[in-house]
């Protein structure tokens, strides 16, 4: 079988997009589009649809809400993997996952992930600076950094059957 994967992904400052690239090396053939700047070709002609978002102030972004909402029929009837860059990990973490996707689609996906966080300082507006600041204190290390293992584990369970 011919198992065609897409990555769709919404990406506001590089991490989502540095996850999603890194899954496409893993997933031999598999194409990306970032929402932000490219149109999605056509969903039927793909097996497996991944979904990759960025969280911020405890929501996805914009580009992936309103595409999961305007494909929800489509991306149901697909092998759907989904994936989220937060700050936030553990229980808090697997609930902005939740909150990040419908229902039906959250409940239908074979595999979901929190892949972790990378915060490039010389990219972010200072208003994200200063909330950044804000939330997680004046300590804050600018991102753990994006979880390798999560994401090799992840990309396994994407290409394996089923």
């Amino acid at each position: 079988m011919n198992n065609r994967i897409l990555i769709v992904y919404a990406s506001k400052y590089g991490c989502t997009e540095k996850a999603a690239l890194l899954l496409q090396t893993k997933l031999n053939g598999a194409e990306v589009v970032n929402l932000r700047y490219a149109k999605v070709p056509e969903l039927a002609a793909y097996d497996t649809v991944i979904l990759g978002g960025s969280i911020y102030y405890g929501r996805i972004r914009k580009e992936m809400a309103a595409f999961t909402a305007k494909h929800k029929q489509e991306l149901v009837e697909k092998r759907l993997g989904l994936f989220i860059c937060a700050g936030m990990s553990g229980e808090k973490g697997e609930q902005e996952l939740k909150q990040a996707y419908p229902d039906v689609i959250y409940n239908k996906a074979f595999a979901r992930e929190v892949m972790g966080d990378e915060v490039y300082p010389d990219r972010i507006s200072a208003l994200d600076k200063w909330i950044l600041r804000m939330v997680k204190g004046k300590e804050h290390k600018t991102g753990g950094g994006l979880a390798l293992d999560k994401l090799e584990r992840f990309a396994l369970r994407m290409s394996a059957g089923g």
